[in-house]
């Protein structure tokens, strides 16, 4: 098979959709189809070796939708589309973020009988009122979604309830399919205690400590503002324990609630980014899997998802997870099984799941050793094999 994958922004920009797209293509090459990335990132200076090719398309493709018509901004698109197409010959095309590339190139490809497959991945799909979130909150933007997401032909749900927001949008259940992303689970080896220990004390963290981690960028879907007042609960019980969060400009967390430092929560930025240009994709970093394998609980107090991937991720590390039943999260922690769960946005039911896991050692056990095992579910070559057997049902269409 051929398989194009449409993505708005590709190396050197790497996140979550980013890194699911790398790899997928990565295995399709190694099961012997073929992928070549479509993105309107500029080419870098000095790409990384892949085992893929990569086309780019003008790269304020995007930013037309935002300063021209949206028939002008999609002509352009739907242009680049068709010389593409022309040149490789393509089984099928996966758009990953359904607005604004996929909703305008949808109408091309199912006029022209070219298979298509949506991956919504984020906002283009969810929406979150109370905190901005989601582009669906504008009306005309929904419109144009509800008009062109029915067009495709497949569609990938990262969980159910993503799932559940294109069956709202009239989407047949039978043309969606539930892939989650993926995680390289050989990547999380336990690390010697020496080492622990090591990792712990850089981080200000004593052997009477427990050392609760979480990992993730700032913003406001994350829950994150929440972490002071439920650190300040389990201050109160009392509790000693040191809680890191690690991610893009968790710094901010810090500016505005000036108390974390008194309440024992660092926020750290720069671990978990490769600074390899050859292992860009090989996230997370080394050092964000041996800070993994030093903690003890792992806190995702978010208010939705599409994916919790760094959930997965802390699985892999065998570490024992408290979390929301959020959207996006809900699906993947079976509550006292693998993890444990909290209403979403309250801080009080969080602090005392976190509190429940860290006074009862044989349930922190029991949640590690079942969370190790659910995340080998989540291993890519499990994955990519769904990707392909849907891929293939679409083609066969």
């Amino acid at each position: 098979m051929k398989i194009a994958q449409l993505i708005p922004q590709f190396y050197p920009h790497v996140g979550g959709a980013e890194i699911c797209i790398h790899n997928v293509s990565r295995k399709l090459a190694e099961f012997g189809h073929s992928a070549t990335i479509v993105t309107s990132s500029p080419p870098p200076a000095n790409p990384p070796d892949l085992p893929y090719q990569i086309e780019y398309i003008w790269e304020k493709t995007c930013g037309l939708f935002r300063h021209l018509p949206d028939f002008a901004a999609a002509a352009c698109l739907r242009q680049s589309i068709a010389r593409l197409q022309k040149k490789h010959q393509f089984d099928l095309w996966q758009i990953t973020n359904g607005y604004p590339l996929g909703t305008a190139a949808v109408s091309f490809l199912k006029k022209h009988g070219i298979p298509s497959v949506l991956r919504s991945c984020g906002e283009d799909i969810q929406s979150y009122p109370s905190i901005g979130y989601g582009v669906r909150l504008d009306k005309n933007i929904d419109k144009i979604i509800r008009g062109a997401y029915p067009l495709f032909d497949a569609f990938v749900a990262l969980t159910p309830s993503v799932s559940d927001e294109y069956v709202k949008l009239n989407i047949p259940a039978n043309k969606i399919r539930i892939i989650p992303n993926g995680v390289d689970t050989a990547k999380f080896q336990r690390i010697d205690p020496e080492k622990r220990a090591m990792i712990r004390q850089r981080h200000g963290v004593s052997e009477k400590d427990c050392l609760i981690l979480t990992v993730g960028r700032y913003h406001p879907k994350k829950g994150f503002d929440l972490i002071p007042e439920i650190a300040a609960s389990l201050r109160q019980k009392p509790l000693s324990f040191k809680w890191l969060v690690v991610g893009r400009k968790t710094c901010e967390i810090r500016r505005k609630f000036p108390e974390c430092e008194s309440l024992g929560v660092s926020c750290i930025e720069g671990i978990g980014n490769s600074s390899s240009d050859r292992q860009a994709f090989s996230l997370p970093s080394d050092e964000l899997v041996q800070l993994y394998a030093s903690a003890d609980i792992f806190a995702f107090p978010t208010l939705i998802e599409t994916f919790g991937m760094v959930i997965v991720e802390a699985m892999a590390a065998s570490l024992p997870i408290v979390t929301t039943d959020a959207e996006g999260v809900r699906h993947i922690v079976e509550d006292g099984v693998d993890g444990l769960k909290a209403k979403a946005g309250d801080s009080d039911s969080f602090a005392t799941a976190l509190s429940k896991l860290m006074h009862d050692s044989d349930l922190s056990r029991k949640l590690s050793v079942n969370a190790r095992k659910k995340s080998l579910d989540y291993d890519w070559d499990k994955v990519v094999a769904s990707y392909i057997s849907l891929y293939e049902d679409c083609i066969a269409r």
